[in-house]
């Protein structure tokens, strides 16, 4: 019994691979994987090089008063933009408009004095000259004529510095801006040269500075030669253009530590889409490369030695090795790999093997025919 069973089990061993391979010779071949398309273009492209910015005011200044006293009015309001010269806060005048009396009053004590020694002194010239007064009264009246009109120029600069405080009970605008918040208010006392009444950045211009690493300091400088190269600035979450510039500073040195350099670039902002201590995505265009052959990046792939694409001639798919140089946008230049008007797997490379068939809409095929048709004279 037992070797009539050992026989059976054998027996079914042989006979159910032999089954299994009967039906897979029965079972119908895969379908096409359906796929997107496009064909290798030949493109002029820019030449960029991305960076992570921040906005920068293109002055900032912290407003301080120079001289003590209590603020009267505060002429403009939290946030405003302002201009060179306009009056911003204004400091109880009435003890510097004292001291200026003082100094005009002291002032016109000295010069009636300094005028009546110049007299003395004149006279005793003219005395000295007939030979009927002594060269030592006319030495003392000299002298005092002198020592007068050093003191009317002592007293002549009391009143200028007196008229200066007065003038500075009037703070104003250093520069044109957009204005912080008034810091101090009416009725506190402010410090001079200490106290910050308000902070002023000109924003219009303004600055966004970047960093790149040292090895594009020569395209960089290369660029420059030919004139200066643009700057665009995108917002870094929804990638919106916040505006143009150029670029205006390069760093005179290279951090050792991160092997980087400073650059500058200058944007009009003339809409205020550039706001200070804001990060954006910097774009740094240096030129064109003429006759660049280019596919969508999505047609990439990463693979053990390196980037592939899947290539379809005849609905067959070929899996090949290229070089690429850099992406622009959301299409990648390829170096070396592919000719132009070669098509190119861009979607569903994940259901494709190689030497495998692929189904191409016709309207992929459409638009693959359009782009590598030739343009009419």
């Amino acid at each position: 019994m037992k070797t009539i069973s050992l026989f059976v089990s054998l027996a079914l061993l042989v006979v159910l691979p032999a089954c299994q391979r009967a039906a897979l010779q029965r079972a119908p071949e895969a379908s096409p994987a359906p796929v997107e398309v496009a064909a290798a273009e030949v493109r002029t492209m820019p030449i960029e090089m991305q960076a992570i910015g921040a906005v920068e005011p293109l002055a900032s200044v912290q407003l301080k008063s120079k001289v003590q006293g209590e603020i009267l009015r505060v002429h403009f309001a939290d946030g405003a933009d302002v201009r060179a010269g306009d009056p911003l806060f204004e400091i109880d005048a009435r003890p510097f408009e004292v001291a200026l009396k003082r100094a005009r009053a002291n002032l016109e004590t000295v010069r009636s004095a300094a005028a009546n020694a110049s007299e003395q002194a004149d006279r005793y010239t003219t005395l000295i000259k007939r030979g009927v007064a002594s060269k030592e009264q006319f030495s003392q009246f000299l002298s005092t004529a002198e020592s007068q009109k050093a003191v009317l120029d002592a007293r002549q600069a009391d009143v200028d510095e007196a008229q200066l405080s007065l003038d500075w009970t009037q703070v104003r605008a250093p520069i044109s801006g957009r204005a912080g918040a008034a810091l101090l208010k009416r009725g506190n006392i402010v410090n001079a040269n200490t106290d910050v009444l308000t902070v002023i950045n000109q924003v219009q211009p303004i600055y966004v500075t970047f960093s790149l690493h040292e090895a594009a300091l020569a395209d960089v400088r290369q660029s420059l030669a030919k004139g200066k190269p643009i700057v665009s600035a995108h917002d870094p979450d929804t990638g919106r253009l916040l505006g143009t510039g150029e670029l205006t500073f390069v760093n005179n040195a290279v951090d050792r530590t991160s092997g980087m350099i400073a650059f500058k670039g200058t944007f009009p902002n003339e809409e205020d889409t550039l706001w200070p201590g804001q990060f954006v995505d910097v774009t740094l265009r240096l030129g064109e490369e003429a006759d660049a052959i280019v596919v969508p990046t999505t047609a990439i792939m990463e693979g053990q030695e390196g980037p592939q694409v899947f290539v379809v001639s005849d609905d067959t798919a070929t899996l090949r090795k290229v070089k690429v140089s850099r992406a622009v946008g959301d299409q990648t230049i390829v170096r070396e790999g592919l000719k132009p008007g070669e098509v190119v797997i861009t979607s569903g490379q994940l259901r494709v093997s190689p030497g495998g068939k692929v189904a191409v809409s016709q309207a992929a095929k459409s638009n693959v025919a359009e782009s590598i048709a030739p343009a009419e004279p």
